[in-house]
């Protein structure tokens, strides 16, 4: 029997503080080219704030085309998971689809994550909001990650095997009523999203500076923990995908390189000269892919 595979990405990769951090100032292109050369796939952060244009799409497919095994996950406009007040039009879905469309017919669109809030429990109305989501995007391969833990227990795992839907397990702070790791596999696909354990932030408001609520690294030791985990779900899968959150500073690229580490120790992996002077510990295991110096200030 096959190795199962295991791909390991970011959520996004155009942010401001990554700068001198991953890539020299850039332009977005060039952002992904990064993520491209060192990862194995990415989550489209954007789409959630504003459907992407086709266009763009087609830009990103082009720019990961040099990798033929490399993917995208795509998270879902927030109007599908935020704005519940009354069921999106056929305009709107048509607006978001159309826009991914060209990364599809690429062959590089793995999942749609419907990323849902804290907030949204396990009752009768969210559970048909799933279901109107599962009908409208049936010819699309959709993930749903949700954060209660009230979505626990083997009636929640039929309900998405039984809609056609890829449960998003995660990791996020132990507070109460959130959601605990776990390892469940409702499709072909397996799905790990990992938010960082910042307990003291995770809730608040307003976030003392930009990307707060994710400012935190994951220990060699809870990567480990993690790690099994993740074999759990992958030996059950055809794929599995784990996308770290925790993107302050970069932190999600320092800790996606260290599991990649774990999942591959013969091979000899590099990563940007500017993460191995932001994140010393790395170079212990990691090549410097260019010449090494410091950050411009």
């Amino acid at each position: 029997m096959a190795q199962p595979s295991i791909y390991v990405g970011t959520a996004g990769w155009s942010y401001p503080d990554w700068e001198n951090i991953v890539y020299p100032r850039a332009s977005s292109v060039e952002r992904l080219r990064t993520i491209v050369e060192f990862l194995d796939c990415v989550e489209i952060d954007s789409s959630f704030y504003r459907p992407p244009t086709p266009r763009m799409t087609a830009n990103w497919a082009k720019t990961a085309g040099v990798r033929d095994g490399f993917r995208f996950l795509a998270k879902a406009w927030q109007r599908f998971t935020h704005d519940r007040s009354a069921p999106w039009g056929q305009t709107e879905l048509e607006l978001f689809t159309n826009g991914l469309e060209p990364l599809r017919e690429a062959g590089k669109l793995e999942l749609i994550l419907f990323q849902f809030p804290w907030s949204f429990r396990n009752d009768s109305r969210n559970r048909d909001w799933l279901k109107l989501i599962a009908g409208a995007f049936a010819n699309w391969p959709v993930a749903v990650e949700v954060r209660h833990d009230s979505w626990t227990g083997d009636e929640v795992t039929e309900f998405f095997r039984a809609h056609k839907l890829t449960f998003c397990n995660i990791d996020q702070p132990g507070l109460s009523h959130c959601l605990r790791p776990g390892e469940i596999v409702t499709s072909d696909t397996g799905y790990y999203r990992l938010h960082g354990r910042n307990a003291r932030s995770w809730f608040r408001e307003k976030q003392e500076s930009y990307g707060g609520r994710y400012d935190y690294l994951y220990s060699e030791a809870e990567l480990g923990e993690l790690l099994s985990r993740i074999h759990h779900v992958a030996q059950r899968a055809k794929r599995t995908f784990v996308i770290f959150n925790n993107h302050k500073d970069a932190k999600a690229f320092a800790n996606a390189l260290q599991l990649k580490i774990r999942l591959q120790p013969e091979d000899v992996m590099r990563a940007p000269a500017l993460l191995l002077v932001a994140y010393p510990a790395l170079r212990s295991r990691l090549q410097p892919a260019g010449e090494e110096q410091l950050p411009l200030v």
